[in-house]
């Protein structure tokens, strides 16, 4: 793995595949990845390495072939009622990884199987609403956060990425052009890491 690549990795990386094993994802497990970005783009990789099933879960159309291109086997606009419901107690876990303020808990417990595992590695600057208790309690849902991994963790994770062929998406460029980097940065550009090169 060029360095480069292994630097992409040191945060978004590990705070994706920890949770993910720690959380048993293998064969079997059907994986929902909301959000696919910096974080995302990386869950839906190492989910998929795994051996799981992934759904992307976005709240538009707009990255659905970058979903399928990073190895989603299928997309779900989670604004679309009916698309939502093909999922309906089908999922073992939700990598939640990037949400917006109206976010709510019951469509995301509503895909979950019984004894689901919502993962929460999201971090936004407004609270979440009420977790619906009736409902947690019911589906006997599991609701974790996780934050980056250990140094060991890290070690493992950068060698299962290598063991697998996962590269981050990311561009490159030299530290004479860290301002115009940052202006990208701003402008929600480029898909999905930044490296500087000295």
């Amino acid at each position: 793995m060029t360095n480069e690549n292994a630097s992409s990795f040191l945060c978004a990386g590990v705070t994706t595949y920890a949770p993910l094993k720690r959380w048993n994802v293998g064969p079997g497990s059907v994986v929902g990845v909301l959000g696919i970005g910096g974080l995302g783009h990386f869950g839906v990789m190492f989910a998929k390495a795994m051996g799981a099933t992934v759904i992307a879960l976005s709240s538009s159309d707009r990255k659905r072939d970058v979903a399928f291109e990073l190895g989603c086997d299928d997309y779900v606009v989670t604004s679309d009622v009916e698309a939502m419901k093909k999922y309906d107690n089908k999922l073992t876990h939700i990598l939640c990884t990037g949400v917006g303020e109206d976010f709510t808990w019951e469509p995301y417990f509503s895909l979950l199987e019984s004894n689901g595992i919502f993962i929460n590695v999201n971090a936004p600057e407004f609270s979440y609403p009420p977790v619906p208790l009736f409902m947690q309690i019911m589906k006997q849902i599991v609701i974790v956060g996780s934050a980056a991994g250990s140094p060991s963790v890290t070690e493992e994770m950068l060698q299962f990425a290598a063991d697998h062929n996962i590269n981050a998406w990311y561009k490159k460029y030299s530290m004479k052009d860290v301002n115009k980097a940052i202006e990208d940065f701003r402008a929600g550009l480029p898909r999905f890491r930044f490296v500087l090169e000295n």
